[in-house]
């Protein structure tokens, strides 16, 4: 199973790259560019709990969505801010969203409605199990 995950993984992150290449971005810029898209406003605290890595992989991230102009700080006071796309940073974030939308839609195109009820409750099934990781 853990290869069909790091398939499944490696053709998302070329899709994210392929689609955001011409921005001279890459798939780390996507997991920051949509959560900002569909959370508004964040800290850098929340924005790496929620994607998941490091305090130092979240500077730096952000750090180059900033030079870039994808992103900016809100209310700025003592190094504590709030973090929101600029709106060539939602143009971005619209696109890749849009083209992550496509691809799933494709992905499941030949999928009974039954089977796609299924996939999804497999998936919970899976997930609960991931959140049982750190008990073994």
């Amino acid at each position: 199973f853990g290869q069909i995950f790091n398939l499944v993984n490696k053709k998302f992150r070329k899709i994210d790259d392929r689609c955001l290449s011409k921005y001279n971005l890459t798939h780390f810029h996507a997991m920051y560019l949509g959560n900002l898209y569909i959370n508004g406003e964040m800290n850098m605290s929340e924005l790496t709990s929620v994607i998941g890595v490091d305090k130092a992989n979240t500077t730096r991230v952000i750090r180059d969505l900033l030079s870039k102009g994808y992103i900016e700080k809100v209310g700025e006071s003592n190094r504590k801010y709030d973090i929101r796309l600029t709106p060539s940073g939602i143009e971005v974030a619209k696109e890749f969203s849009s083209t992550i939308n496509k691809v799933i839609k494709e992905s499941f195109k030949n999928f009974t409605d039954d089977e796609k009820k299924e996939f999804r409750r497999l998936l919970a099934k899976f997930f609960e199990g991931v959140g049982n990781v750190g008990n073994i």
